[in-house]
């Protein structure tokens, strides 16, 4: 008999409700939790009362406020599930990241949902890409300050060569190494365009338009694609990590354009709108495969990682790899500006 209660409450949902270590949790259309376990007081501190007494988003990051109605919204349109990542707040004033997994039920206008904190996990996500992006622009440093000045000298000392060459009746010998000296210096160029792309060129001088602006003249000279930049002369300075940030999407955007969407145009917009600063790369190519539009790609990953770093959101429109039409693709980081 005793043993049958046991069987009977662990297969009893509110008991696995209760004592799940995840954060589960109920929610209505009108914004308030209906009904929460415990794990939300052990991680946040907050009472179960004190959550349910406020609408939800109340305890979510300013930041990520937009993005989390944004979600919210696609559920009750239609969508069957949405994952997404926020920050809820801690009693204390600090915040977790939160990684969701939510479901709908329209026909009782409610949410169901599971969490989990994935705090550490975006810490250790942050500090990897902190440790590639110093990798790259010390690599693009040594490349341009070592590399480049190396094959100067070489160059130099070649044309003096075949100057001498020349002086000495030796045309053949004296072309030869003018020729030399002419490699070396195609490749001294190009060196110092893979540099440029290592490290984001021009930011910290010239900010976000400027660093896109090399990027823009890079593209062509390296893989024979036409790029262009416009950008809004109202465009407010950004913090050196955002603009990091939005220079290093925008240059895997043109990555994928070129190597998955095989673009010849590519158009990189910087906007304001509706107090948003809005970035968006467009091409003419055939589209990406489904596997990077999905996000499944470490590429589109990162990307959307950067923007949710700088409090922002990432849409990613493609036709397919299919389809006859090249409509292309179209990437938008949409971002909250300074102030």
């Amino acid at each position: 008999m005793g043993f049958r209660c046991v069987e009977q409450a662990e297969d009893d949902p509110a008991s696995f409700f209760e004592r799940s270590l995840d954060l589960q949790c109920v929610a209505g259309w009108d914004g308030y939790f209906k009904r929460l376990n415990h794990a939300w007081t052990a991680l946040l501190g907050w009472t179960v009362e004190e959550l349910s007494a406020k609408p939800f988003i109340d305890f979510v990051h300013p930041d990520d406020r937009e993005a989390t109605l944004v979600e919210i919204a696609k559920l009750a349109a239609g969508a069957p599930a949405s994952r997404f990542q926020n920050r809820y707040r801690d009693r204390d004033g600090s915040y977790h990241w939160l990684e969701w997994n939510v479901r709908p039920a329209r026909e009782y206008q409610r949410i169901y949902a599971t969490a989990r904190d994935a705090t550490r996990q975006k810490f250790l996500e942050r500090e990897i890409l902190e440790i590639l992006d110093r990798e790259r622009e010390r690599l693009g440093s040594e490349m341009h300050d070592g590399v480049c000045q190396s094959l100067a000298g070489i160059a130099a000392l070649s044309a003096a060569l075949s100057n001498r060459l020349a002086a000495s009746s030796a045309p053949k010998e004296s072309a030869a190494a003018a020729e030399i000296a002419k490699l070396l210096r195609d490749a001294i160029a190009e060196t110092r365009d893979l540099a440029r792309g290592l490290g984001p060129v021009g930011l910290q001088e010239t900010g976000i338009a400027g660093a896109l602006e090399n990027l823009t003249r890079d593209v062509p000279r390296l893989f024979h694609v036409s790029c262009k930049l416009e950008c809004d002369p109202s465009f407010p300075d950004l913090r050196r990590e955002t603009g990091a940030h939005l220079f290093r999407i925008a240059q895997e955007a043109v990555r994928n354009a070129i190597t998955h969407g095989r673009a010849d145009e590519i158009e990189i917009t910087v906007t304001v709108r509706e107090r948003q600063g809005v970035l968006c790369v467009r091409d003419n190519g055939c589209g990406l495969p489904e596997v990077t539009t999905n996000g499944d790609g470490i590429g589109m990953y990162t990307m959307n990682y950067r923007a949710r770093l700088i409090g922002g959101s990432l849409d990613v429109v493609s036709s397919g790899p299919g389809e006859v039409s090249r409509c292309g693709t179209r990437v938008t980081c949409r971002f909250p500006l300074p102030g």
